[in-house]
């Protein structure tokens, strides 16, 4: 049995990828959480059906992370 997941970006349009596992799927206190595993973007992170990050991209989330309080310090010379 194949298992799909679909994010809906408006009311007639979404994107659809296979999951192949589930590691959690519950209710928090302040919204649904699911963690899952994708074929196309490894592991995956969704927060009341959106995703927030994959294991795939997660380099552009770091990226924006890193970039930003470096062009806005006026002198860096030491960062990690």
């Amino acid at each position: 049995m194949e298992f799909w997941f679909t994010e809906k970006q408006t009311k007639d349009f979404g994107i659809t990828m296979r999951l192949k596992k589930t590691y959690v799927s519950e209710q928090t206190d302040f919204q649904k959480l699911d963690m899952v595993e994708t074929e196309e973007f490894g592991n995956m992170l969704l927060l009341d059906g959106m995703v927030m990050t994959t294991e795939k991209d997660e380099f552009v989330y770091h990226e924006m992370v890193a970039h930003v309080p470096l062009f806005t310090h006026p002198d860096p010379k030491k960062f990690l």
